[in-house]
């Protein structure tokens, strides 16, 4: 596969331009070709993680693609080979990226990697594993890398990672709900001090279509009447702004009562609300409440949860990629004497 002098060139502006995040390279009729660069968020506050969001529109589970990004002032070489994309498209982006990098200048890189699902690429948790605040690239993470696809530890200064797995492979972000603009909207503007924001799942027999939408959205209410709009007959997510400490709540309230498809769609639907889409969107929950009924709302400040929890999804701390709860490594040894 020829690097031709254009998308040399195309690197080059991409590399002068610090409002560009990355540059997609894709093969064309066997040809490499520089798509258009994809920009940083408008927001000057953006995080890295709204950063990767960026990235989704040139991303596909069947297209291989090359993508150069900005990662910690320097530059990272991406080879994007996934699970169903053709064999050919993936052996020749495979067969060629140690001559892409070389041919863009090695200088620049800092470290060259495989990915094989889009989460490895959009998730920050994934970068984070990868850099060491995870599960480590080191020890037994060689059961994981196919013999054809490790990685020189270190080639002229890039250090070339292959491919390693996720510990966990984001259920969240894969399974997350669609949400509608009313609703998200509304979770943006949880600033001031009452400000309370209630929304449940459309019903819909496909998952996949589930929309999360907006039941109401109130400024300046009291607690007391934040439990007093409570459904009692169906499951709800709300998220309170609480006037005295500040604190944001998410309380998820599934009345026994409520049928049981609502509240295990419900359950379901946590971990890509509160892991995903409130933090893509710069939303960052103070304390967690999972209540059955109304009056069991307890808006004390604490460390712990807050209720009776059917969802482990509530009670989680991450490592890397990985959800980790409290009694987690004795379940395990339990699950594992069982097999």
């Amino acid at each position: 596969m020829e690097i031709t002098a254009t998308v040399v060139d195309a690197f080059a502006s991409f590399a002068l331009d610090s409002s560009s995040f990355a540059l997609p390279l894709a093969v064309i009729n066997r040809g490499l070709q520089a798509l258009s660069p994809i920009p940083y968020p408008k927001d000057s506050q953006h995080s890295f993680q709204q950063a990767l969001n960026q990235l989704d529109s040139v991303l596909s589970p069947k297209s291989t693609l090359y993508l150069t990004l900005r990662h910690e002032g320097s530059f990272v070489a991406i080879t994007f080979i996934p699970y169903a994309a053709n064999a050919d498209d993936k052996a020749l982006l495979l067969d060629n990226r140690q001559a892409l990098v070389k041919a863009l200048g090695e200088h620049q890189f800092s470290s060259s990697i495989l990915c094989k699902e889009i989460g490895e690429i959009t998730d920050a948790r994934s970068w984070d594993e990868r850099s060491g605040k995870g599960q480590s690239w080191t020890g037994n993470s060689s059961e994981y890398i196919d013999a054809c696809e490790k990685g020189d530890p270190a080639v002229n200064g890039v250090h070339d990672l292959g491919h390693k797995k996720n510990k966990c492979r984001l259920c969240d972000r894969r399974m997350k709900n669609n949400i509608d603009d009313g609703a998200l909207d509304a979770l943006k503007s949880l600033a001031e001090g009452g400000d309370c924001v209630q929304l449940n799942s459309q019903q819909s027999v496909n998952i996949s279509t589930e929309v999360l939408q907006l039941n109401f959205g109130a400024k300046n209410l009291a607690p007391v009447e934040v439990i007093s709009r409570l459904p009692t007959d169906k499951p709800s997510f709300t998220f309170y702004r609480h006037g005295s400490n500040d604190r944001l709540y998410f309380i998820y309230c599934s009345p026994d009562s409520a049928n049981v498809k609502e509240r295990m769609k419900h359950t379901v639907a946590i971990p890509g609300l509160i892991n995903i889409i409130t933090k893509d969107n710069g939303v960052n929950v103070d304390q967690k409440l999972e209540i059955h009924d109304p009056e069991e709302v307890d808006f004390a400040q604490k460390d712990e949860r807050i209720g009776k929890f059917r969802s482990m999804y509530l009670r989680n701390k991450f490592s890397g990629t990985e959800s980790q709860w409290e009694g987690m490594e004795a379940q395990q040894k339990i699950l594992d004497a069982v097999r």
